[in-house]
């Protein structure tokens, strides 16, 4: 029993302590009654610190007329009402209230404000900086390229900015990129036309949004699924067997959200370049191939916009490959669901070539070399077709 009061009177103490402290806090911050009616704000805030015995200084920007009507106000709702208006602010600093404009060209900005620097785990201080409200960029300064943000603000802004960080300090999402480099003949592609990108769904099949399909059997456990992205890397396939297609490269890469990555696929020679009378020689790089700098942004959750631009170079003549490079270029944008393949054509390269046959010395004998050796030239044309996949992750 003795027990039991103890502790009824140790949880009376506890609640007289709370209610104590819960009062004081109250008393702490006075109220403010008063009306105001075209008053001089200066004259305003010395009303209101006779009244409340609370200092309040104002800087020199301080100035304007104020019309309000206030009854037990406490004094900080008291003061966000009559200065706000005119872009004022107020910081408490020990026991008294410091009045003035947040401006950073007012000599009292730095009373005025607190400083906080903020550091970023996902975002970089510009994607921040870009994503902000004009109004509250000029309390934060950062590097374009860092991941510090140096905020220094009124209290209420301060909590207001940390707030949106928070929001924008999230991780970006990342894509998969499948690409599917090929060279089809202009012949079979003509020949196809639109059955090579081709998919149908027979009885029994369903396509889905992942675009995956899947065939059943009645009264059998037989099951096949696939997807559209490995029905057409089939028949390229069967073109390459044929020799009417190519498949250079099948790569895959991750890139984040509205990043930018760079994919080559081709072949890199060193070339020998000779030099006319009084120049030395030198040794040049050339790159012949695809080059692909795609940029995913992703929409919702099932949905990405692709900044495609592929250049694609090769010699004009295999034979001879230190003389003409050509390149094609084209730049493009597409939204596609997640999943969702795109094809980039249009891009034809051209190939020549000049072959020789001949017989051993009869072959270069005049007037009667034509006997022995014949000369071929070819010209071939092909479609380069890039596929892209993203695929978010």
């Amino acid at each position: 029993m003795a027990k039991r009061k103890y502790s009824l009177l140790c949880l009376g103490l506890l609640l007289l302590l709370l209610a104590g402290n819960a009062l004081a806090e109250t008393v702490d911050e006075p109220l403010v009654t008063i009306m105001l009616f075209d008053t001089d704000l200066r004259e305003a805030l010395s009303e209101i610190s006779m009244q409340t015995g609370v200092s309040i200084i104002a800087d020199q920007t301080v100035s304007g007329q104020v019309t309000a009507d206030l009854v037990d106000v406490p004094l900080e709702k008291a003061l966000r009402m009559i200065l706000f208006a005119g872009g004022f602010t107020y910081r408490k600093v020990d026991d008294f209230y410091f009045v003035g404009l947040p401006d950073p060209r007012n000599a009292t900005f730095g009373a005025l404000v607190e400083t906080e620097v903020i550091e970023l785990k996902n975002a970089k201080a510009q994607d921040v900086l870009d994503q902000m409200p004009a109004f509250l960029t000029t309390y934060i300064k950062g590097t374009a390229a860092g991941n510090l943000l140096t905020i220094s603000a009124p209290p209420l802004e301060l909590e207001r900015i940390k707030q949106l960080i928070k929001r924008l300090d999230t991780p970006r999402k990342t894509v998969e990129i499948k690409v599917l480099v090929t060279e089809v003949s202009s012949g079979a592609v003509k020949e196809l036309g639109n059955s090579l990108l081709e998919f149908s769904a027979a009885k029994g099949q369903s396509v889905n949004r992942d675009w995956t399909a899947g065939v059943g059997f009645d009264g059998s456990l037989l099951t096949l699924q696939t997807n559209i992205w490995g029905e057409l890397v089939t028949n390229l396939k069967l073109l390459e067997e044929k020799q009417e297609a190519k498949i250079h490269a099948d790569p895959r890469v991750m890139v984040a959200d509205r990043q930018t990555a760079e994919l080559f696929i081709g072949d890199r020679q060193i070339l020998l370049i000779k030099p006319e009378e009084n120049e030395t020689s030198r040794v040049e790089r050339i790159e012949v191939g695809v080059t692909l700098k795609v940029t995913p942004t992703v929409v919702g959750d099932d949905e990405v916009i692709l900044s495609l631009a592929p250049e694609v170079s090769h010699f004009v003549s295999e034979a001879r490959p230190d003389l003409i490079v050509k390149r094609n270029a084209v730049s493009t944008t597409v939204r596609l669901a997640n999943g969702q393949t795109a094809v980039l054509a249009g891009m034809t390269m051209q190939d020549f070539s000049d072959l020789s046959r001949k017989v051993p010395i009869l072959g270069d004998i005049p007037l009667i070399r034509w006997l022995f050796r014949s000369d071929v030239k070819r010209t071939s044309d092909k479609e380069v077709l890039i596929f892209v996949t993203p695929v978010i992750q």
